[in-house]
């Protein structure tokens, strides 16, 4: 069956059009990314500012042209934080049928954790072990405990690294002070999720898509191997290099940042606030076992049915 999706995020713009053979088997035939930056001027504020709006109209303008270009009907198109936390999202909405023709469903953060939950089930990532999923938007961050069978606890929490910017990153390098903060707000938030990590121990913290894929990119390059996201649906990470990697980035500046590679530009400031989270959640939870995972909520939106 050929199907497509769209996922409209803080930061990027998804399309993915793919047949679908069964619950596993998904064989890309086009994909396409837009960095809109949705969120941009207006993701702490609860508004999609003017020209982030535009652009995000524009974009899915362009999505409906591949769309009739590859003949297909069978579309899902979800919407998360940007929009969901935007005053003017219902008219985001109404404008994206009018002006693209695309109908775009709102998902709430439980819907957008168990999606992600099905993408990484069906890259076969997953094992009997229990494993620590996080997926880093822009606008909000998913937690799901789980393994390839069962999902144990999720929940999703306004912690986007596009909001933590707007938020905290004033002076680059980032200050002491301000990590201090950032620290101080992530142990006031996420208690839920320490109480579930100390129920259900996982074993395994599976970063997916985003910054995850800089970070393995990074990674490799350093190592003189290659990474391709269009290709792997993981890459393991080995524990002393990853706590350097992201040590590295967090004492970094924006101009350092810029001229990493591997790095796309898209993500040179997000990837700080993703780094920042990711070091907090390591030292908080011991894990040792550090994974990409390459298939997120895209790919568990193509295994659902529409």
């Amino acid at each position: 069956m050929k199907k497509a999706v769209i996922d409209i995020g803080t930061n990027t713009f998804h399309l993915l059009i793919a047949e679908i053979q069964h619950q596993t088997d998904i064989e890309i035939i086009y994909k396409k990314t837009i960095a809109v930056k949705l969120g941009e001027g207006g993701v702490n504020k609860g508004f999609i500012v003017n020209a982030a709006y535009e652009r995000g109209i524009n974009a899915l303008i362009d999505f409906k042209k591949e769309l009739d270009l590859h003949q297909i009907k069978n579309v899902k198109a979800t919407a998360t934080a940007a929009v969901r936390d935007a005053s003017n999202g219902a008219e985001f909405i109404k404008d994206a049928l009018a002006k693209a023709d695309i109908r775009i469903e709102v998902i709430d953060g439980l819907q957008e954790a168990e999606y992600i939950y099905q993408g990484v089930k069906a890259s076969g990532v997953l094992s009997s072990q229990t494993s620590l999923v996080m997926d880093i938007g822009g606008g909000s961050v998913e937690f799901i405990i789980c393994d390839q069978q069962l999902i144990f606890w999720k929940k999703s929490y306004r912690l986007g690294a596009a909001r933590l910017l707007a938020d905290f990153y004033f002076i680059d390098p980032i200050s002491k002070t301000t990590l201090s903060k950032i620290h101080q707000f992530f142990a006031q938030t996420l208690t839920d999720l320490f109480e579930a990590v100390q129920t259900h121990q996982p074993t395994e913290l599976i970063g997916t898509a985003g910054s995850f894929d800089s970070y393995a990119e990074m990674n490799a390059i350093q190592n003189n191997s290659i990474f391709d996201a269009n290709i792997q649906h993981r890459y393991d990470f080995k524990e002393v290099e990853f706590y350097d990697l992201i040590e590295n980035i967090i004492a970094s500046t924006h101009q350092q940042r810029l001229n990493w590679k591997g790095l796309i530009p898209l993500r040179v400031d997000m990837i700080l606030m993703a780094s920042i989270l990711t070091q907090y959640i390591l030292h908080q939870t011991k894990i040792k076992q550090i994974t990409t995972c390459t298939y997120s909520l895209k790919e568990g939106l193509l295994m659902s049915d529409f």
